[in-house]
């Protein structure tokens, strides 16, 4: 009977390269470059790209939280309104308020106010 090799020589493995997964510092790059190369990409996989110009921010007023008791069905024809508006709940009641003569800066009418958070 002919002798076979050892099981070990089938399964070792020849050491593979270590990737260099570390990112490398670069210099800055201008915005220039940065919305032509979105641009491309864009172009190339069909997608749309924006890059916002960075416009100066207004700040908005401090906040208070407000607490109130209002009907079940109020509340969610409000929710029902919101998530078809894609707003918030706050944000139609703000809304509301506006146009019953409160004053209300434009800059304070934040349509989802969560998104700013992050």
């Amino acid at each position: 009977m002919k002798e076979l090799p050892p099981i070990g020589d089938d399964i070792r493995q020849a050491a593979k390269q270590r990737l260099d997964l570390s990112l490398k510092l670069r210099g800055e790059v201008a915005d220039e470059a940065i919305e032509a190369h979105a641009r491309e990409i864009g172009e190339k996989w069909g997608s749309a790209t924006q890059i916002a110009p960075k416009l100066p921010v207004k700040p908005t007023a401090s906040l208070v939280s407000v607490r109130f008791d209002c009907p079940d069905y109020l509340d969610r024809e409000l929710a029902v309104r919101a998530a078809e508006q894609g707003v918030t709940k706050t944000y139609l009641i703000l809304q509301a308020l506006g146009q019953g003569g409160y004053r209300l800066e434009d800059v304070d009418l934040v349509k989802d106010r969560r998104r700013l958070k992050r």
